[in-house]
């Protein structure tokens, strides 16, 4: 007897969440004996979803709505169950069931990052074009932004930005220049961060020494992402919810309209934030010592006898430079190589909490969970489905 199929409509191949939005269904329709299949973009046509219905005949659909188009309204997919993930209200409307982000949640973990050091001001920088959630998150940021009571400055990019990728860096390099110093910067998605980093060294600006910057989605593909922080979306929990809410709209347990949200899973802290003391070379100092040392046995006490000065001196600087305590910086290096092992290695827990400075596993468990609201082992499983 053949399993249940549900179909997942891909409206952007190819693109790394959109295979983390997959992997989700594919957890949730794998616990349910559920097959889920996967739809590329060339076939996620309006004219081939007759054919794709009654050739895999499926109890249920999940429309990929990234880049908002407005291809397969419910309509099309008759008495077939079907969710929209990633998907705004202006889209198809308030009767179709969605699986939607919480853009003002994204932008608020990107700010109390930069927040933190102070900033003179804050920067946004937008996409290349105009998409739903680029709109979203720019009216986030100027909401939250002008709510700090900072000046606030946006870069949109315009349509003649498209005709070359060399005449759009010069426009958001003098953009940059003019920004004024200590500046925070969110860049909108993590391909924007990139441009907005290569744009700062052609501009002469030096992150995190001139300004900060943070990105959003933790793309992996991304090389130079190495040295930006950034907020990693839980794009994987979007999929999930997705399957989630398509079984409910099944059992008749959820009706048009339903709606369920997916926000960030945590921010990814990186060089392009931890220059908060820039006004105090010896808070640098200390910074670069921690991202050195901080699994190698290092103490908020050890690295304060390196430091000049009494200890409760050099801790309120510290605090007031980065925005948190030595102890608060050291544990954050600590669990970025954590979850590097998690996601890449299978070294058991016990090993990579003496590896990586811990007094023991229990130990390493409890912060995990404490600051990453999930326990370790299934960090390592989302990280790899």
């Amino acid at each position: 007897m053949s399993r249940p199929r549900i179909l997942y409509l891909d409206m952007v191949p190819g693109e790394f969440v959109q295979e983390t939005k997959l992997s989700g269904i594919g957890r949730y329709a794998a616990a349910r004996g559920w097959e889920a299949v996967s739809i590329p973009e060339r076939d996620s046509r309006p004219d081939k979803l007759k054919a794709l219905l009654s050739a895999h005949r499926p109890v249920g659909c999940v429309v990929e709505c990234t880049i908002g188009r407005r291809d397969l309204p419910p309509r099309l997919f008759g008495a077939v169950p079907v969710v929209y993930l990633d998907a705004y209200a202006s889209l198809y409307g308030p009767q179709a069931a969605r699986v939607a982000p919480d853009d003002g949640a994204i932008v608020r973990a990107a700010m109390r990052e930069l927040s933190a050091g102070r900033p003179a001001a804050y920067g946004f920088v937008g996409y290349y074009y105009a998409t739903p959630w680029e709109r979203a998150r720019h009216q986030a940021f100027r909401e939250q932004a002008g709510a700090a009571g900072k000046p606030f400055r946006v870069f949109r990019h315009v349509p003649a930005d498209r005709a070359g990728h060399e005449a759009r860096s010069i426009r958001l390099a003098v953009w940059l220049a003019a920004l004024p110093r200590h500046a925070a910067v969110m860049a909108v998605n993590d391909q924007i961060a990139v441009d907005v980093s290569v744009a700062a060294r052609a501009a002469g600006l030096r992150i995190p020494q001139d300004m900060t910057l943070v990105g959003v989605d933790n793309k992996s593909v991304y090389p130079a992402l190495s040295s930006i922080s950034t907020v990693q979306v839980d794009y994987e929990r979007a999929g999930w919810r997705s399957a989630a809410l398509l079984e409910r709209l099944m059992s008749g347990r959820a009706g048009p309209g339903a709606e369920e949200i997916f926000g960030p899973m945590m921010v990814v802290r990186r060089e392009s934030t931890r220059g908060f003391g820039r006004r105090e070379p010896y808070i640098l100092d200390a910074v670069e010592i921690i991202r050195r040392e901080a699994c190698d046995g290092l103490t908020p006490a050890k690295l304060v006898a390196r430091m000049p000065g009494s200890r409760r001196h050099f801790e309120q600087r510290f605090r007031e430079a980065m925005g948190h305590s030595v102890l608060d910086e050291i544990q954050s290096v600590q669990l970025e190589k954590v979850c590097m092992l998690l996601s890449r290695t299978d070294t058991s827990i016990e090993a990579i909490a003496d590896f990586c400075g811990f007094g023991s596993g229990r130990a390493l468990r409890t912060l995990f969970l404490a600051r990453f609201k999930m326990s370790m082992r299934e960090y390592r499983k989302r990280s790899r489905d």
